[in-house]
């Protein structure tokens, strides 16, 4: 998957997310669906189609972003988009470093 850029996107499995993930799946890139509810996320992958993955991610449990960070550092090795739809996470472009931020 070197040559293809590899998104996250939290609030995936609805809304605004959702739409996000279905145009950047649509323009050829992979879209991790990030969801606290990782049977929604799958469901959204399922609805999005090939390209995107679910992947469980609370942007408030730091766990929760730990065990993301290491699920895609594992499988994909690097990010290279990022987006919130409530704008309540930082990113690094192309980093694995996710940091909470209040709201």
């Amino acid at each position: 998957m070197p040559d293809k850029r590899i998104a996250l996107v939290t609030g995936a499995n609805q809304g605004v997310g959702l739409q996000v993930a279905k145009e950047l799946v649509a323009n050829g890139v992979t879209v991790l669906v990030a969801s606290r509810n990782f049977e929604r996320g799958e469901a959204a992958a399922r609805e999005i189609g090939a390209g995107a993955i679910a992947l469980q991610l609370d942007v408030t449990d730091r766990v929760s972003i730990a065990d993301a960070a290491e699920r895609v550092r594992k499988e994909f090795g690097r990010l290279d988009l990022a987006g919130s739809k409530r704008g309540n996470l930082e990113y690094r472009m192309g980093s694995l470093s996710f940091r909470s931020t209040p709201r």
